[in-house]
């Protein structure tokens, strides 16, 4: 089945998660779309299964009464309606409050004062309420634009029956007040994404090839596999490739967050993205910049974003019915009130009061406020939070189980040894061997394919946790873990003198043919992660297909408590299933999905298979085991910050409501503590970004 195509679009006039779920809902009736509109970063993130034409798009985002966006800042467009609130609202109140301040006429100004406001300020307000009630929807625009024209419209009437007093300094300052909270926040989750749009934007548009000995300027989406590009000192590499000059300096900090530049040398892998920082170098480009690990990272972000969580459709749907209840809770007020002989006056504020505490916009955002940060601060290190319902559970992981090759070794194996068995020369089984193991990225096939390139194969595939197979000469060759052979006397005695490294065997017609012994190293920064997450209180096990020796090896050597060598894909599944505890599998290779996808939280290394990656609810970019704990703890964190977002909305609103309709407050103040309660919750969800979680790299 194809991969949807994911597509990415800012929305315009967008004011509350309500306006994001009806854009939602438009863009999901168009045929072959799946949508999901993210308030927070004010996106639309689409996933295509079919081709659709953009003006369709567009035309169901205009139909929701918003517009697909062309660039324009919110906050420009904010600016200067909140200068202009500022000083009339300030205007208003000071000649509607302070008495010393009043002269003849002065309620005059203070009513051309509001007149401005509400017609200038609060137009947002408006717009978006007149766009909900064409749908049959009310929003937190509804709130502030209903609250603030009923104080206006009451003072209009107090003025035409002879009165001096009235509210329009109310319905100043509350739409004034509201906006300046929106404009906290929308800088707020500009700041919190900037780390993203930087690292998507690390990618030069231009690249300098050498095509027929000369220097020419192409766009980087036209570089192709095989070209080679030069890299001046100062610039990033458009595209990752194999480093042809003799020695490189780059500036990694954009993938890795490392500060000290790295060291390469030829034949080294570099990533598009990075800086130069020595001379000018040569790289032969393994494709284009669409293709490259730090697209690859674009494409986990978008995906990672792209997902809608349980709670925020929760809060969706909470939101959805909350405002019309407080439209009446402010209507049942009023009466009440006036059934019980209060004056009119005195009544309409109370009514005015809840309309304006009540905006459910704290609520709106508590959710993906908190994502938008923790995403931001991951990407930082390198980690994608791919699936953030998984969030709870990261919470309360009690085990971590890894794979071995690719995640606790560096998976880059090599050949230390091969014997010939069987009759056959040890060239001759080497050349059967690499010639099925190169159409394979395993890190086993990979070293073993780059000893030979004589022989060519045919049919060739993967066994997931055993091997590789395919036709060579007329001959069906495997190469496999070690099995039962029709020479297995010969074998038995070849395994008892290996060492306690990866092994596998070159076998055709029931005949083991060869031998070969591989060996990797074991990440720098491997025991160090073992041991932090031991000192969080979980248990580690090593869990893998190797022969046990090896398994042994590797988990002692880093001081782990348990290990299972030997292992196939279906047994590290029913172990998992069958495991007690909240575990947490980190893996990298094909043979890990299952495994990834059954454990209850999937963390996979980025460098390994895209199904990994696919069935993980985390992805490790840098490949660092270190950044494990710190997602971990980055989960943690966000999990408890989402519950306390959500905690302090709810509880604001039930709280204050009461207050506001029994008198207590009065609109300026509702209006007030509306805006201070979004403003706390994006101040609470950026703690995200000042707290130390306090996992170090590798090598830091």
């Amino acid at each position: 089945m194809p991969k949807p195509e994911l597509l990415e679009l800012d929305i315009e006039g967008m004011t509350c998660t309500a306006c994001a779920r009806r854009v939602e809902k438009n863009l999901n009736r168009v045929s072959g779309v799946t949508a999901y509109v993210d308030f927070a970063t004010e996106k639309a993130h689409l996933q295509l299964s079919t081709p659709v034409d953009l003006n369709t798009i567009k035309s169901a985002v205009t139909s929701a009464g918003y517009q697909v966006g062309e660039g324009r800042s919110e906050l420009s467009s904010l600016l200067p309606r909140l200068w202009v609130g500022g000083l009339l609202s300030t205007l208003a109140m000071l000649l509607g409050m302070v008495e010393q301040l009043k002269f003849e006429g002065s309620h005059l100004v203070v009513w051309a004062a509001a007149t401005v406001v509400l017609a200038y300020v609060a137009y947002p307000f408006h717009s978006a309420a007149v766009k909900n009630l064409r749908h049959l929807d009310t929003t937190m625009d509804t709130l502030v634009s209903l609250g603030s024209l009923v104080a206006y419209g009451y003072s209009v009437y107090l003025i035409a029956q002879g009165h001096t007093h009235n509210y329009f300094e109310v319905a100043a300052v509350v739409p004034t007040v509201v906006l300046f909270g929106r404009f906290i926040e929308v800088r707020a989750r500009r700041s919190a994404t900037d780390s993203v749009r930087a690292l998507l934007a690390a990618i030069p548009e231009t690249a300098t090839i050498i095509r027929d000995g000369n220097r020419e300027v192409i766009a980087s989406s036209e570089v192709k596999k095989g070209m080679r590009v030069l890299i001046a000192f100062g610039e990033r590499l458009p595209v990752d490739g194999t480093l042809m000059s003799d020695f490189a300096q780059l500036d990694t900090s954009t993938l890795t967050g490392e500060s000290l530049p790295a060291q390469f040398k030829a034949g080294d892998t570099l990533s598009a993205g990075t800086t130069v920082v020595g001379g000018e170098i040569e790289i032969e480009a393994l494709g284009s910049a669409s293709v490259s690990r730090l697209s690859r990272i674009a494409d986990l972000v978008r995906e990672a974003t792209a997902q809608k969580t349980k709670l925020a459709s929760l809060t969706d749907r909470i939101s959805s019915v909350f405002v019309p209840a407080v439209i009446v809770i402010a209507l049942v007020t009023l009466l009440l009130w006036l059934a019980f002989g209060a004056e009119l006056d005195f009544a309409v504020q109370a009514a005015i009061a809840v309309l304006v505490i009540a905006c459910p916009c704290a609520l709106g955002i508590a959710v993906p406020m908190s994502l938008v940060v923790a995403t931001s601060v991951g990407t930082k290190r390198s980690i994608v939070i791919r699936n953030p319902d998984s969030l709870r559970l990261l919470s309360k992981v009690t085990r971590v189980v890894f794979d071995k090759t690719g995640t606790l070794t560096d998976g880059k194996l090599k050949v230390v040894s091969a014997i010939g068995l069987g009759g056959v020369s040890k060239e001759r089984a080497i050349a059967m061997a690499a010639a099925v193991e190169r159409s394979s990225k395993h890190p086993v096939a990979l070293a073993i394919a780059q000893l030979d390139d004589s022989l060519a194969a045919s049919e060739t595939r993967e066994i997931a946790g055993q091997g590789s197979v395919g036709m060579v000469d007329g001959l069906k060759v495997s190469v496999e873990k070690p099995g039962q052979y029709t020479n297995q006397v010969e074998l038995d005695e070849a395994l008892v003198l290996a060492g306690p490294n990866t092994l596998v065997v070159v076998a055709w017609e029931g005949w083991a043919h060869a031998l070969i012994e591989l060996s990797d190293e074991i990440r720098p920064g491997a025991k160090q992660a073992v041991s932090k997450l031991q000192e969080m209180g979980l248990e580690t096990m090593l869990l893998s297909g190797d022969q046990s020796a090896r398994v042994q090896f590797v988990s002692e050597s880093l001081g782990m408590d348990s290990f299972r060598g030997g292992v196939s894909p279906e047994e590290k599944l029913d172990l998992l299933k069958a495991a007690d505890e909240v575990t947490a599998m980190v893996g990298d290779g094909i043979n890990d999905v299952a495994a990834l996808s059954a454990a209850d939280v999937g963390i996979a290394m980025g460098s390994g298979a895209h199904a990994a990656q696919a069935a993980s609810a985390i992805t490790i970019l840098d490949d660092d085991p270190n950044s494990i704990a710190f997602a971990l703890k980055l989960a943690k964190r966000t999990h408890r910050n989402i519950l306390q977002n959500l905690g302090w909305a709810f509880g604001y609103n039930v709280l204050l409501i009461p207050f506001a309709a029994l008198g207590l407050l009065n609109p300026l103040l509702a209006g007030t503590a509306m805006a201070f309660s979004s403003v706390s919750v994006v101040v609470n969800s950026l703690r995200l970004k000042w707290q130390d979680i306090g996992a170090q790299r590798s090598g830091s």
